[in-house]
């Protein structure tokens, strides 16, 4: 079902973008990664999501290079870690921009040209339901985001509009550079244990082709959401 199909993935030169696109190429799709740097292992186009417009232009160039695109998977995200009194109205702004006006951008730009989009993923955080000090504006961007999802899959429709929720995703030396997250993780996730990028990719690859399914969100937490926190 992957033949020929293009799939587009942004924020591919942080480490699940990066594991999404080496995913999905050896899935046979061809794979178009959109990224602000070039610091990634995959090959990817360059585009600054955080200035208003860019995901017109971006959408442009890649109908004008690559012809059509199937599946666009919504993964760049600024992630930034301030308290609320530390926080600036220019720091909102940009939070807002990359996490959810981008995307929205991209909505009405796919809602009134044909792109051929089959399928639009968006990438959430159980922090949109779950906040934690220090990530305020991140969990209310991903709030918005999962908001947005379920309005465009009702006005963009018969394209369909889903999200994933993730949980703590590891990955290498992530035990040394973060030792209190990583065990209080551990000790609170009923299956004792972070995700992977396999994890996250094989729910999208189920969404990629769900034709049934749209304006839903599927959790990926090894259970931690359901768990008591009092």
């Amino acid at each position: 079902m992957s033949a020929n199909e293009k799939i587009l993935i942004t924020g591919a030169s942080g480490y699940l973008g990066n594991g999404l696109c080496e995913y999905f190429t050896k899935a046979g799709f061809q794979v178009i990664g959109i990224s602000n740097s070039n610091a990634g292992l995959f090959p990817t186009l360059k585009a600054d999501l955080s200035k208003p417009g860019s995901a017109k232009e971006l959408l442009s160039e890649v109908k004008k290079v690559h012809g059509n695109i199937d599946h666009i998977i919504n993964n760049a995200a600024r992630q930034d870690v301030a308290l609320l009194k530390d926080e600036t109205p220019e720091q909102i702004s940009q939070f807002f921009q990359v996490n959810v006006s981008a995307i929205a951008e991209i909505y009405a730009e796919v809602a009134k040209t044909n792109y051929g989009v089959k399928s639009v993923i968006n990438i959430s955080s159980i922090e949109a339901v779950s906040p934690r000090p220090g990530h305020a504006v991140y969990g209310a961007t991903k709030a918005a985001l999962e908001a947005l999802t379920k309005s465009a899959a009702v006005e963009i429709a018969p394209i369909r509009s889903n999200f994933l929720r993730l949980g703590l995703i590891g990955r290498e030396g992530i035990e040394s550079a973060w030792p209190q997250g990583v065990s209080a993780w551990q000790s609170a996730a009923p299956l004792k244990a972070m995700g992977k990028i396999d994890d996250v990719a094989k729910a999208i690859e189920y969404l990629l082709h769900a034709n049934w399914v749209t304006g839903s969100g599927i959790t990926l937490d090894g259970g931690i959401s359901v768990t008591a926190n009092w």
